[in-house]
């Protein structure tokens, strides 16, 4: 009976020591701060910005550290150049330029003496048919989801990211999605979501992007990143359009349409 102990003691060792062969040590909260551009050009007046910032630890607070004094200009496909305006520290803006479908667009950032560079094609538009509010049950558990109807082009590749807002707060899910599966079909896209539970009441915003295939790796890797519970791989950046791949963020110019919901 005692040898038996024993054994078994050892094996529960081994298996011990064996499932902590793998840890990785991540170097994440002394990473040296780097340079973060988010970049939006849409298809509607007075919603072209451009954000600058520096990233911090993980272990800091979400106030990432403004960047002031940048030259910050939008390209369009004629080779117009249109200079943003800082309006408040980091955030740059131009009210005049409409992005248009189907056409190139090149944002340039100038700084300390550094161009930064990164190019975004605006797709056509498909618009939303329609957004529904779609009730699950999971035992005694309900559980509230919106629902987006839209029909997909035939035979052209297209890419979404949709944008969720409960009541003025943006979720942190990304929802990205391509046509791989529904090319030229009639769509019904479920946004399900557990950053903040639905509730009756809440009033629903949902954003529509449609956005280029560059831009799509962007915030598909991002979402990856988002489930990554570090068992597995290291995380790593979202794959940047911009030419210095040191610098963190994007530049997408995108279609954009809203519709509300109001949860009943």
């Amino acid at each position: 009976m005692k040898n038996r102990y024993k054994l078994t003691v050892i094996i529960l060792f081994c298996i011990v020591i064996g499932s902590c062969k793998k840890v990785i040590d991540l170097n994440l909260k002394t990473a040296s701060p780097q340079l973060v551009i988010e970049g939006n050009l849409t298809d509607e007046l007075g919603r072209q910005f451009v954000s600058i910032t520096k990233s911090v630890a993980i272990d800091s607070t979400n106030n990432f550290p403004p960047v002031t004094g940048a030259v910050v200009n939008l390209i369009d496909y004629n080779g117009t150049s249109y200079k943003l305006t800082e309006r408040a520290p980091g955030n740059y803006y131009s009210p005049s330029l409409l992005g248009k479908h189907n056409q190139k667009y090149t944002l340039q950032v100038h700084l300390d003496g550094k161009t930064y560079t990164a190019v975004s094609t605006m797709p056509d538009k498909v618009s939303i048919d329609s957004v529904a509010l779609s009730v699950q049950y999971f035992g005694t558990q309900v559980t509230k989801t919106v629902i987006i109807f839209y029909q997909d082009p035939l035979n052209v590749p297209n890419q979404y990211r949709f944008v969720l807002t409960i009541n003025g707060v943006q979720v942190k899910q990304v929802f990205a999605r391509n046509d791989y599966l529904n090319n030229g079909r009639a769509v019904q896209q479920l946004l399900y979501e557990d950053d903040i539970k639905l509730k009756s009441g809440d009033q629903v915003d949902i954003e529509m992007q449609c956005i280029d295939p560059t831009i799509y790796n962007y915030w598909y890797t991002f979402s990856l990143q988002q489930s990554n519970d570090f068992s597995s791989t290291t995380p790593t950046n979202p794959i940047t359009n911009f030419d210095d791949h040191n610098v963190l963020g994007y530049f997408s110019a995108h279609t954009t349409e809203h519709r509300s919901i109001i949860i009943p």
